[in-house]
């Protein structure tokens, strides 16, 4: 657990905050002497114009509380009426920040929220699936989810949140993890019209085996309800660099890989580079 050493943390937010009083983005990534505790953050914040003026916070880490921190149903209450986009750490520890803004916090314009995990976290609270999940993770989306339409969890977090443990929320785009998606069975978020999935693969690897990769994880899908689904955005570093949609020949597919290329042959669904080029296209058709 890490304590406020020599309160450098508090001290130096406390500083930005006076000499910013009209800040609309803060980026908060310390080192462990820079921490800063969950009744600080809201402490700090609700005693200055931040409270007001805040629009995008993002605190890339945060400590665990110690004996001397209250636990979060006792943290000050703080309000940030202009908060849209919140990026915050989330982990097994029920004192965590997480924790914290999920039963203090207020935060009626939220529209975007980041959920990322400390390296190595551990998570504790087991669904009756025996997956582990994060209690504060489950938090945020009861108690501020319901504004929010973009939801992003980053792969290490993914790995350890299955979709299907998550509370509904109105999210329209969804940002997970490709591998995530093997521990999921199902997803509540049905109103997501864009998925953008994580896919990790060397640089130099063929982007046909890319594809086929993709097309492969995205079979999950088929067990989702996603009634809005318009488009899914694969971001991975070999299909970065297509400048235009790969071609297959169908003449040379079995009944398998055809069934991965059909879903994606609709117009009402698009899947997509993050440049939003098509990832492939039939040949060998009939309309050839």
């Amino acid at each position: 657990m890490v304590a406020e050493t020599h309160a450098a943390g508090p001290i130096i937010l406390q500083s930005l905050v006076n000499s910013c009083p009209k800040l609309k983005r803060l980026h908060w990534k310390p080192k462990d002497i820079m921490q800063i505790l969950p009744s600080s953050w809201s402490s700090i914040l609700g005693s200055s114009s931040l409270a007001t003026s805040l629009e995008v916070l993002e605190i890339m880490s945060s400590p665990s509380a110690v004996a001397n921190d209250p636990p979060p149903n006792l943290a000050p209450q703080l309000e940030l009426p202009s908060l849209r986009c919140l990026q915050v750490s989330v982990d097994d520890v029920n004192s965590s920040l997480a924790a914290v803004i999920a039963k203090q916090w207020q935060l009626p314009s939220l529209t975007s929220l980041y959920l990322q995990s400390i390296y190595n976290s551990t998570f504790t609270l087991q669904n009756n699936l025996g997956i582990t999940v994060s209690p504060s993770a489950t938090s945020l989306i009861e108690t501020h989810g319901q504004s929010v339409t973009t939801l992003a969890i980053d792969r290490w977090t993914a790995c350890y949140i299955p979709l299907h443990i998550l509370p509904p929320a109105p999210v329209q785009e969804l940002v997970y993890y490709m591998y995530g998606l093997q521990k999921s069975t199902s997803t509540s978020f049905t109103a997501v019209s864009t998925l953008v999935l994580l896919m990790d693969m060397d640089r130099d690897s063929p982007q046909t085996n890319a594809i086929w990769r993709a097309l492969e994880q995205l079979r999950k899908l088929q067990d989702y309800s996603l009634p809005k689904l318009e488009k899914v955005v694969i971001l991975s570093w070999p299909l970065d660099k297509l400048k235009e949609p790969h071609p297959i020949d169908i003449r040379l597919l079995d009944e398998t890989e055809r069934l991965l290329v059909d879903p994606w042959q609709q117009e009402t669904r698009r899947l997509v580079n993050r440049n939003g080029v098509c990832l492939f296209t039939l040949v060998g058709t009939d309309q050839d």
